[in-house]
């Protein structure tokens, strides 16, 4: 990984002074910081860079495939089913989570399948030249990945019991060369003389290279001599072959080969005994059959590739070879397409690897050579092959084993990315060793650009236990709101991340708020603070404050009188909200009815006497006078504790003594 950033480094021209040199730093992802400065050696060990004020930092940014529409759809899919799979693996016993891998790896080829119709349906649809050529492109890479892993999946996940691949091979190639097949049905359309079709018989010679006898045979049928009795003759011998998928138990290998070599002797017995011979396309055709080595150097053309020629040789020399044994017919394959100016390219070579079963330099060359994605193919058939058994769990040089190494590298190019940040937390749980300082370190360092975003991220901190960084975002959404003058969307923030000093500053502000406006806003958030409002004094003389308001509105004077009174005794109110409080009392001390006690007055009047004597010392330090309006307010205010003193006693019948 460090040496494909580096590389990317060295493409990168940053225009700067000849007495500058380029210096980078990484970003998230995708990102790279590149400003000219000076690098200074202060030490043989240590090295220092410093950013010249007015240089300018460059954002360089490099566009990955997976930005566009359909490997995005490519993401998301996989995302559900590496999840699953996760899910399976885990609750299934060990010895047992074959038929899930199988499930999972073809679900995953089904998503590539879809993909690739995609891209072919855009890049036919398409007039522009440019994004011809992309479609066109990426189309290439996801069918070379369905390629490999098809292979992959033959070789070390969908394994037979008795080691038999031919079959699925033969499966292999059919599904990613179709020419044979599309040239049948368009033959088969015509009423006229299929026969005299040009391609009549390389179409015929191409279907029996698959083991498509079925599709042969209708071509065959639709000759002008079909009936005479070579042509019969042969049909005989098409439809008699023996079919490795009749014989899928262990038990039946050897009846399978028994049975196929019987028929090969008889194809044999009736070209030596010359029933073709005047016909050179049936002597052909009966040349495959039996193998003849010749027959498929002359076919070579039609097969398209080495390993096209691979299996369509097995298939008629050897049915029955295992797996292990393929490698031994790969160099003569490679070769015979190499006389012809064939060159080995990245594909060949991975495909080779795989057939030889050294399955980590397959994923080391997919690694280098498939950009698909950005680790998307090898980080997914790595877990499952991990799964399956098939890669030993040595663990790497840093602490990790492939699997996870490759599923973080996956997960941070997701997490670069504004929507698909959120797929990458999901792998990084399924990490043991890295996932989570990983997820960490990635929260940390994200930027928040919107509360929909920020609700996320600590849904997602609050699901997995990390508080710290849970806090972190609520106090930086809580510093951007209150910044912007959204001091409810601020409280609501400060409190999630239980900030005591924060929400302690806000809740002063919307006192001091009251105290200007004589009401409140944002009342919904401060109905429903709950146990939020324990977080600090002033909070939860904010909710009692609230609270207060509240039964008053609802006519209960006794229960507001009493929770006033506790506000002011239990000194949860500021000083210089006193007065507030006190003033909100002179509505009560005028009811018809008495609602504070005598003995609730008299604690009333002390607070009252307290809070005259901190205004006359505060004036006197400042050299002020008590203005003459609230002056007037705490005497009519004393006036009315007097007078509800006498009410009080006479209502209780009892002479409080001095």
């Amino acid at each position: 990984m460090a040496d494909e950033r580096e590389q990317e480094l060295m493409c990168l021209s940053v225009p700067c002074s000849h007495a500058e040199t380029p210096h980078p730093l990484w970003g998230l992802g995708n990102h790279l910081f590149v400003f000219p400065g000076r690098t200074e050696q202060r030490q043989p060990e240590q090295w220092e860079t410093r950013i010249d004020e007015s240089s300018e930092i460059s954002d360089v940014r490099w566009i990955t495939d997976r930005h566009g529409p359909i490997t995005r759809k490519l993401v998301n899919e996989s995302h559900n089913i590496f999840v699953m799979l996760q899910g399976q693996v885990a609750s299934l016993p060990e010895s047992s989570p074959q038929i899930q891998l199988v499930k999972a790896s073809r679900l995953y080829r089904s998503v590539l399948k879809a993909c690739c119709i995609e891209l072919h349906r855009l890049a036919d649809d398409t007039m522009d030249d440019i994004d011809h050529n992309i479609y066109t492109e990426q189309l290439q890479m996801f069918e070379m990945v369905q390629l490999i892993w098809s292979l992959c999946e033959i070789l070390f996940i969908d394994t037979a019991p008795d080691g038999m691949v031919i079959n699925q091979l033969v499966d292999w190639i059919r599904w990613h060369f179709t020419k044979g097949k599309t040239q049948a049905m368009e033959i088969m359309r015509d009423d006229d003389q299929p026969d005299s079709q040009p391609d009549y018989w390389d179409t015929v010679y191409r279907l029996l290279l698959q083991g498509d006898t079925d599709n042969a045979r209708k071509l065959l049928s639709l000759h002008s001599l079909s009936q005479s009795d070579a042509f019969t003759s042969l049909d005989v011998l098409l439809r008699k072959m023996p079919q490795s998928t009749q014989y899928q138990h262990v038990t039946s290998t050897a009846e399978f080969e028994m049975r196929w070599r019987h028929w090969r002797d008889e194809c044999s017995r009736q070209m030596e005994e010359g029933l073709f011979a005047a016909y050179t396309n049936l002597q052909t055709v009966v040349q495959i059959l039996v193998g003849d080595d010749a027959v498929f150097t002359e076919l070579q053309p039609l097969c398209e590739t080495w390993y096209h020629l691979l299996v369509s040789k097995l298939l008629y020399q050897n049915p029955t070879i295992r797996a292990q044994d393929l490698h031994f017919h790969v160099e003569n394959c490679v070769e015979s397409f190499c006389r012809d100016g064939f060159r080995i390219g990245e594909l060949d070579i991975i495909l080779q690897a795989a057939i030889e079963f050294d399955i980590h330099q397959v994923i080391k060359d997919s690694s280098a050579f498939l950009s698909i994605g950005s680790w998307w193919f090898v980080s997914h058939l790595t877990d499952i092959l991990q799964h399956c058994g098939q890669l030993d769990s040595h663990v790497l040089a840093f602490g990790s084993n492939l699997r996870e190494y490759l599923l973080l590298e996956y997960a941070s190019s997701l997490m670069s990315h504004k929507s698909l940040w959120q797929v990458g937390v999901d792998y990084l749980d399924f990490c043991p060793v890295f996932g989570r300082k990983y997820l960490e370190h990635f929260i940390e360092h994200m930027p928040v650009e919107t509360e929909k975003k920020a609700h996320k991220l600590v849904h997602i901190c609050e699901e997995r236990n990390m508080q710290e960084q849970a806090q972190s975002i609520c106090k930086l959404m809580g510093m951007k709101s209150y910044r912007h003058g959204r001091l409810g969307s601020a409280l609501s923030w400060f409190l999630q991340s239980k900030d005591v000093a924060a929400a302690t500053r806000l809740t002063e502000k919307f006192l001091l708020e009251y105290s200007e406006k004589g009401e409140f806003s944002h009342l919904d958030l401060i109905d429903n603070l709950g146990p939020a409002m324990l977080l600090s004094n002033r909070l939860t003389f904010l909710g009692k404050y609230r609270e207060f308001h509240k039964l008053y509105e609802d006519g209960d004077f006794h229960a507001a009188g009493s929770l006033l009174l506790s506000l002011l005794t239990a000194r949860l109110a500021p000083k210089d909200f006193w007065i507030i409080l006190i003033l909100d009392a002179l509505p009560l001390l005028e009811t018809k009815q008495v609602v504070f006690s005598s003995t609730q007055t008299y604690e009333l009047m002390h607070c009252l006497e307290e809070l005259m004597q901190d205004m006359v010392k505060e004036n006197k330090s400042e050299n002020k006078a008590l203005s003459e309006p609230r002056k007037q307010k705490l005497e009519l205010l004393r006036l009315a504790l007097t007078r509800n003193l006498s009410r009080a006693i006479i209502h209780e019948g009892t002479i409080v003594p001095s």
